[in-house]
This record gives C-alpha cells, sequence and structure tokens, in this order.
C-alpha cells in the first residue's frame, strides 16, 4: 500500500529591514524566515511577494489626516475610506533549506509622488505602516522517491510587518536630500521654464512657489 504524503505547507515571517548602502537606488531588504514543519528537503522556492499598506491597521493625528487628503478624502472619513496600498511586487528565490531557511527580499522605494505608497509614507512623520506580504510561486521538492516535485505555494501563505516610517524617511533624505519628486509632461514643463524666465525666478521650485502663492 502506497502511503501519500502530503505537499509543502511554508509558513513565512518578516524577521527584519535595512537598507541597502550600496544600491544604485533606494532600496529596503526584508529578511524573510520560512519554515516546513514536515521538515522534508526544499531544493528552492520561486517566489513572488505582493506587499500592500494596510492603512486602516493604524491611528492617524490630525495634521497626517489632512496630509492624506489627496489619498482618503476629507480626514473625518479616514476610518472608513482607509484601505489598501500598493507598496511593492517583488521576486525571489529561497536557497535549499530543510525545516527552516530565510531569503533576502529587496524592495526599491521612490520618493515619486504620483505613487500612492510615496504619498502615504511621506505623509507620516513616525510610528509604523503596517504591511502585509502576500506570498504565491512554485516550491521544489524532494517528494517520494527522491523524484524532484513541484507545487505553488498555497494561496493563504502571508505575513504582517511594522515597518517603521523613520526607516523609509532616513533612507530617502540620504539619497535624495529630503526632496520629493512629480512627473510632469514636457508642454507643463515648457510653461514652466517659460514663466521662469519671465518672471526672472531662480529655479523652477521657485516658479512653482510663486503660483501656488498666488493661488492664496
Amino acid at each position: 500500500m502506497t502511503v501519500s504524503v502530503a505537499a509543502p505547507s511554508p509558513e513565512f515571517a518578516v524577521l527584519g529591514v535595512t537598507p541597502d548602502p550600496f544600491a544604485a537606488t533606494p532600496v529596503l531588504r526584508f529578511e524573510l524566515g520560512v519554515t516546513e514543519p514536515s521538515g522534508r528537503e526544499i531544493y528552492t522556492i520561486a517566489l513572488t511577494a505582493l506587499i500592500q499598506i494596510d492603512a486602516d491597521r493604524r491611528a492617524y493625528e490630525p495634521d497626517a489626516r489632512e496630509r492624506l487628503l489627496d489619498l482618503f478624502g476629507a480626514p473625518e472619513r479616514l476610518p472608513t475610506t482607509a484601505g489598501a496600498v500598493p507598496f511593492a511586487r517583488v521576486e525571489a528565490l529561497v536557497p535549499s533549506f530543510s525545516s527552516a531557511g530565510t531569503c533576502t527580499l529587496a524592495v526599491a522605494i521612490t520618493a515619486d509622488l504620483e505613487q500612492a505608497s510615496a504619498r502615504y509614507l511621506a505623509s507620516l512623520e513616525s510610528g509604523v505602516a503596517p504591511l502585509t506580504f502576500n506570498f504565491n510561486g512554485t516550491i521544489f521538492y524532494c517528494g517520494e522517491h527522491d523524484r524532484l516535485q513541484a507545487v505553488p505555494v498555497p494561496w493563504s501563505c502571508s505575513a504582517r510587518y511594522r515597518l517603521q516610517v523613520a526607516v523609509w524617511r532616513d533612507l530617502i533624505e540620504k539619497r535624495h536630500a529630503a526632496s520629493g519628486f512629480v512627473r510632469l509632461q514636457a508642454p507643463t514643463l515648457a510653461l514652466l521654464r517659460r514663466r521662469r524666465a519671465e518672471r526672472g525666478l531662480p529655479t523652477l521650485e521657485a516658479t512653482i512657489a510663486e503660483l501656488l502663492e498666488g493661488d492664496r
């Protein structure tokens, strides 16, 4: 009688995060722990992580509510409008292990304020950003009779992590000198350059500031 062996069912946990000091762009490296209770040999896991910010899992000071206006609407509505904000999609190969292993998820971050995640994190002065990591991919493991077998990562695999806002903010400030970014189309840039020349202003930022002052 042949006894069927259940497929691997790994469990994931985010153990910590550190800024990458050598990456060409700002990158946070999340250390990921993975366990497989059966103890069988896992050759590798081709892993994909979809990371989101769970904006409804923290409280907000009045000032932060005002800054989040463009994401969640009127401050008084934030408890009902705050939801999941996409943060990143990353891929990684989990090295071979039995029972337990680790890998690193390299997550590129941005100061581009067209990105919802950047606007959200830039609106917070302190505290944490609650993250959820949802995993999928393929597990390659040693099956019956030492045969290579492959099964999907179970849809239920996920992990939570509380990212300190200061970690994100410090990395952005070191790389971009506390500057934010907004993409503008060529016609808009041309108009800004023309107004800058007409007003004799020193920078495009000064030109935008003058326009905003005029709206007050």
